[in-house]
């Protein structure tokens, strides 16, 4: 049996990570790896998690997605995150959480409170969390088959968080 935590990690990371979710357009995705998952293999761990949330999404958006190709394969999407550091990735959460990636200059809430919840999100899975991105030097790597998304997620090796925006014209 293993030890309690001081207080509910996983709880104040839910709330943290709800709190960045916007209707119909931000969605989160966060828990624990299963119990067999390798936590030497961060990265594809998290595509796992990208892609559960990407099917979940899928679900609803095929109807308006512009794209042909449907959602992107696990292995797609491993290949598609990129590492950021910690304070990059407050600032992605940050972001992706506010500003709509389709329609730049429209803001969905308030930003300040994005961003002390993306600083607690990255400081909950601390300083040894790996964090990846579908944004590489040039561009967002699309996961979906809407006309633009962005995905950032980390983990500890034990817990994940997972957010992605997705936008269709």
């Amino acid at each position: 049996m293993s030890s309690p935590e001081p207080h509910d990690i996983s709880a104040e990371l839910g709330a943290l990570m709800a709190t960045l979710r916007r209707d119909l357009t931000v969605h989160v995705r966060h828990g624990r790896f299963p119990a067999d998952a390798t936590p030497e293999d961060v990265r594809g761990g998290l595509a796992v998690q990208v892609h559960t949330l990407v099917a979940e999404l899928h679900r609803y958006w095929q109807r308006y997605a512009s794209g042909g190709t449907g959602l992107a394969t696990v292995p797609q999407i491993e290949a598609s995150l990129e590492p950021v550091d910690a304070a990059a990735a407050v600032e992605l959460l940050t972001t992706l959480s506010v500003d709509d990636l389709l329609w730049p200059g429209f803001t969905r809430g308030d930003r300040d409170e994005a961003h002390h919840a993306a600083t607690g999100v990255v400081e909950l899975l601390g300083p040894a969390a790996e964090w990846w991105t579908t944004r590489d030097a040039y561009a967002w790597n699309t996961v979906t088959a809407c006309t633009c998304d962005g995905v950032i997620a980390g983990s500890d090796g034990n817990r994940f968080a997972v957010l992605i925006q997705v936008g269709e014209d």
